[in-house]
């Protein structure tokens, strides 16, 4: 952790992606001396051995949410701990501005829905859910950025 006990570690963990210079992927912050605040960098369907993002939109969504839980464990905390989630979906995928909640739920929600009922006991943290022209690459098509607290 750092040398200053109450300020913010930001770090790159082993098992997710190595980011560009200008963010880490992880951030915990003290709050009172028993509790941190974890903020995740949007995390996104790049394999983090091969360097490659995954082909497709359901495949970049389910490998996003296993950097998500790399991420998390490598700063102590389970997808249980997660108070915030924002999902960033490209809308050229077809998978933004459906119809309704029961067909935004099927497109990709059945993912997050599994990933919470094996990683985070059925937790459903509140979320956000956004439609955007494009992300950081040409290639991805979904990312998921996630804050979290745990207590010592």
């Amino acid at each position: 952790m750092s040398s200053l006990p109450n300020k913010p570690h930001a770090f790159n963990p082993p098992g997710v992606p190595e980011p560009p210079p200008t963010y880490s992927q992880v951030s915990v912050t003290p709050l009172i001396p028993t509790s941190k605040l974890i903020t995740l960098a949007g995390q996104v369907g790049l394999d983090g051995k091969t360097h490659e993002v995954a082909e497709g939109f359901d495949d970049q969504v389910k490998l996003a949410y296993h950097n998500i839980l790399n991420a998390l464990k490598a700063a102590g905390a389970t997808p249980r701990d997660i108070i915030h989630v924002k999902h960033f979906i490209v809308k050229d995928t077809g998978r933004v501005g459906v119809e309704s909640e029961d067909e935004l739920t099927r497109v990709w929600g059945h993912h997050w829905i599994e990933f919470m009922d094996k990683e985070g006991e059925g937790h459903r943290p509140p979320d956000t859910v956004l439609g955007v022209v494009a992300l950081a690459t040409k290639d991805l098509l979904y990312e998921c950025e996630v804050w979290a607290i745990v207590h010592d």
